[in-house]
């Protein structure tokens, strides 16, 4: 390669430097005066956007407004020529009837009416006028005349409404009125029913009902395309676009070559991909209006950039917007574009032209400069030799240039600094000796032949091998160690591996100890062996071992799930009945804290309680623990802090104590002696009521006995029959009671068995009512049945019969003379419902609701003071129990009751 002087090298640097500076600092302006360009051209295609949005945006307002105008004023529009056409067709009749009342009659002048008013027709021929009289009958229904002159009350709408029957109801309180309904479309064959609106009148010399309606859904059409019409028309299609598209794509109003009204747009994409019409539609539907930008397909291949404002018309599900062409826009950006980069080379052309008589000026200086370089670079150079061969500085010569004297000034400094650091670095090489020398570690380095260069005090003293019997010597590996422990030092020897590892060491001389090692290459020929003997810290750790294994075997043989934390609350251990109730794998547990495992809430909890502990307080709390099985034990916790050899709180223990069983027993014995007492107060109750009932009867046929004897002894007969008629309900109502305690009893201690079997459910009926028909008799109570349910059920004969007497004597007991007791069946999905209803005094709220408990039941009287205990209800409650049935009550004060038993039909 071809050498170069320095002057040559900075004349073409600078002059590289200055071309690149020069054309630097043209791009900067070109880009700068681009950028302003680009800022003033964005600027002013804002303003002309935002102009056409505020147009489109006002364009779309006042169609929305004109089309809710539209569809506000539609009904009153509607209703408005209802009114007129039903008031023409009644000034018609009138003047008919006016004109003729005086030579005609009154069947010919309704003729007369009827023939003027049936060819009247509105609405584009789909309003008629109809005809009713006040009998209902249609007088004239031109769609239908076949069902002139009948009657058409009956006539219902689809959804039950009696149309006709309505309108005659409306007029009779109101002349006129306004009528919606729903009917049919009589010049269709079909029997869908529409919405309609009727405007009916009294036409008052016939009592006529005289009606015309229109269909809200035709009116509606008719609205939309008056709409439509009118805003074809109404706006200029130079400078914007009006459309409105139904919201399932069908197009309404849409000003384009290519596509025309009622055509599917859904489909319509941009040449980038955009769907045009789904993005409208998502603005039309969203609360807002908006603006949308998109490139509209005009021909095939070609499409024009458009911006549109878009709002929907729920109403109508009408997507209304306003387009208007940007293509204006980037022929005007095309333009500013041309005249920019014209502009800016008429610039560039003019700075070059300039800008050369002042580059020759420069490169002529710098050829002087260079030659003024290259001497003071020969003057540098001679003083740096200088230098260097007297290893000492030198005064620095006179140079002309002021950066070469200053260079001269830092070599002689760098100089000064490099003599300083020779020293510095001899009197650390001594330091680091005497470190090594006297470091409590086994330091010993070996050459690349194994030749021993290290050789410090601790490594004398542990291989008792004084420093000049091995200094630059062989390793004496034979001499230290056995065959087995030479061979792997020998392995070891020259191995470069800075991490310390175990090993342990045995000598020659049978001793032994355990040593942390690890070598450093220093240098290519230099390899450092440190070692730190840790024999005594080794047998401690054994001896710690030992302690945590017994500890370790302590803790496994407690039952108890016990665990313990260090003083941050992380866990360090537990025995296996700790791991087992919680479910974890120690090493899940070990290391982690409460935020680890559980929920931050019940953290929080946990947290606090073990920093009570750390205070120096011991815990004791109960608590629920939910296994993963979703069982639940109860536990008492137990914390306490242990202690180091400092007295320093070091962690915690916790012990779980599961008092499950414990509490479960004390819950049984507290329910148990609540049982026993509720059932005491139960049995003391029901037996004052048997002793209180039982004595009436009692106290009847002993004094009715004793005055029967004495009658009998008088021979006084009269007297005897008058105790007879005494004594027999009173056997009767002891009978009665102690057959339904003996069953009861029986109930109670299980000696009655459930026998159920097949049987006919009428039969059972009929003979609990002849069983019962004397008692009815005597209080000239009638017995109904009506029995619409008669299936075979699998029901105990024995229980079922004591279930009818007691509900049908309770009905006759509480029914007074010459009413009547009721028994009837239904069908009630899987169930037989049996119905007992008498007329009798009823019973109030209170009084069903404690019907059925024998704690809460009271003596009640019937209407012949019959007297009574509620047992029987009681059995009846528990017997229906057996037959997996249920009881209802339905009861008003002095209209009766109905009680309801429910038997399985299965």
């Amino acid at each position: 390669m071809k050498s170069r002087s320095i002057s040559y090298i900075l004349r073409r640097l600078i002059l590289v430097i200055s071309v690149a500076i020069f054309f630097g600092l043209m791009f900067i302006i070109f880009m700068s005066e681009y950028h302003q360009y680009q800022k003033d051209f964005q600027y002013e295609k804002k303003l002309i956007e935002d102009e056409k949005k505020i147009f489109l945006k006002t364009a779309v307002k006042n169609v929305i407004s004109y089309v809710e105008y539209a569809h506000i004023t539609s009904e009153k529009k509607m209703k408005l020529k209802l009114k007129t056409a039903v008031n023409n067709a009644i000034n018609q009749a009138q003047n008919i009837y006016n004109l003729s009342n005086s030579d005609r009659s009154e069947s010919e002048i309704k003729e007369l009416v009827k023939s003027t008013l049936r060819e009247l027709r509105y609405f584009n021929d789909r309003g008629y006028i109809y005809i009713i009289d006040q009998t209902g009958k249609l007088q004239m229904y031109p769609f239908q005349s076949n069902l002139e002159g009948t009657k058409s009350l009956g006539m219902p709408e689809i959804d039950g409404r009696k149309i006709i029957n309505e309108q005659l109801n409306i007029i009779q309180n109101k002349n006129e009125a306004f009528y919606t309904y729903k009917w049919t479309k009589p010049w269709t064959s079909d029997s869908t029913v529409f919405l309609k609106t009727s405007y009916i009148k009294r036409f008052e010399p016939f009592n006529w009902i005289i009606g015309c309606g229109e269909y809200y859904d035709e009116h509606q059409t008719e609205i939309r395309e008056e709409v439509i019409n009118y805003l074809k028309n109404s706006y200029s299609k130079k400078d914007w676009n009006l459309f409105i598209n139904h919201y399932d794509g069908t197009s309404i109003i849409i000003n384009s070559n290519k596509y025309k009204a009622g055509v599917n747009i859904r489909d319509i994409s941009d040449d980038n991909g955009l769907k045009i019409f789904e993005e409208e539609l998502m603005i039309a539907q969203s609360d807002s209006s908006g603006f949308l930008h998109y490139n509209w397909p005009v021909e095939e291949n070609k499409y024009v950039p458009k911006m549109a404002f878009v709002s929907g018309f729920n109403q109508w599900q009408w997507m209304i917007g306003a387009s208007s062409s940007l293509q204006s826009l980037d022929h005007l950006e095309l333009q500013k574009t041309k005249s920019f980069y014209r502009f800016s080379w008429l610039r560039i052309l003019l700075i070059l032209l300039i800008a050369g008589p002042f580059v020759m000026i420069i490169l002529n200086q710098l050829q002087k400069t260079g030659i003024h370089i290259k001497e003071e670079m020969n003057l540098f150079f001679k003083q740096i030799e200088a230098a260097v061969k007297g290893n000492e500085t030198k005064s620095s010569p006179q140079f002309k240039i002021d950066e070469f004297t200053h260079l001269s000034n830092k070599v002689d400094q760098l100089l000064s600094n490099h003599l300083t650091n020779v020293n510095a670095l001899k009197e650390s090489e001594e330091k680091f000796r005497i470190l090594v020398e006297h470091a409590p570690l086994a330091i010993i380095g070996l050459d690349n032949k194994g030749l021993v260069k290290i050789w410090n005090k601790q490594s004398e003293a542990f291989y008792n091998l004084k420093k000049d019997k091995v200094l630059d010597k062989l390793a004496p590996l034979d001499v230290l160690f056995d065959n087995e422990m030479r061979e792997d030092a020998k392995e070891r020897m020259f191995d470069d591996n800075p991490e310390f590892k175990l090993i342990p060491i045995k000598l020659k001389n049978g001793k032994s100890a355990f040593q942390y090692w690890a070598t450093f290459r220093v240098s290519d020929n230099l390899l450092i062996w440190v070692g730190n003997d840790i024999t005594d810290l080794k047998e401690t750790e054994n001896k710690l071992l030992e302690s945590r294994n017994f500890l370790d075997t302590i803790l496994e043989s407690i039952p108890s799930p016990i665990f313990y934390k260090d003083i941050k609350g992380i866990y360090i251990g537990g025995n296996s009945a700790f791991f087992k109730l919680i479910n974890k794998k120690p090493e899940e547990i070990i290391g982690k804290g409460v935020y680890d495992l559980y929920p931050k809430d019940l953290a929080d909890v946990y947290h606090q309680k073990d920093i009570e502990v750390f205070d120096g307080n011991n815990q004791q709390y109960d608590f629920i623990f939910r296994k993963e099985d979703n069982t639940i034990r109860n536990y008492t916790y137990y914390k306490a802090p242990f202690k180091n050899t400092n007295g320093r709180i070091d962690g915690l223990i916790g012990v779980m104590l599961d008092i499950t069983e414990r509490i479960q027993i004390e819950k049984e014995l507290t329910d148990n002696q609540q049982e026993l007492k509720e059932l005491n107060a139960t049995k003391d109750k029901f037996f004052s009521i048997i002793a209180h009932d039982l004595l009436n009867p009692f106290n009847v046929m002993i004094n009715s006995g004793e005055m029967l004897a004495e009658s009998v002894n008088d021979k006084d007969f009269e007297g005897a029959n008058e105790m007879i008629e005494l004594l027999n309900p009173a056997i009767k109502n002891a009978y009665t009671l102690l057959l339904n305690l003996l069953e009861w009893s029986r109930s109670q201690s299980g000696a009655i068995k459930f026998s159920p079997r097949k049987i006919a459910i009428l039969t059972e009926i009929q003979t609990s009512l002849d069983l019962i028909a004397g008692m009815a008799k005597s209080k000239d109570i009638e017995l109904v049945k009506n029995i619409s349910f008669n299936p075979e059920i699998s029901i105990d004969k024995n229980m079922f019969k004591t279930i009818m007497r007691n509900l049908l004597s309770n009905a006759i007991k509480f029914t007074p003379l010459g009413g009547k007791v009721i028994v009837e069946t239904q069908n009630i999905y899987d169930f037989l419902m049996i119905n007992i209803t008498d007329t009798g005094i009823g019973m109030d709220k209170k009084s069903m609701e404690n019907l059925f408990k024998l704690d809460k039941t009271k003596t009640r009287k019937g209407t012949n003071e019959e007297p009574g205990t509620g047992l029987g209800l009681v059995l009846v409650d528990d017997f229906i129990k057996r037959h997996k049935g249920k009881i209802s009550v339905k009861s008003e004060i002095n209209k009766g009751t109905t009680i309801s038993i429910w038997l399985p039909l299965t």
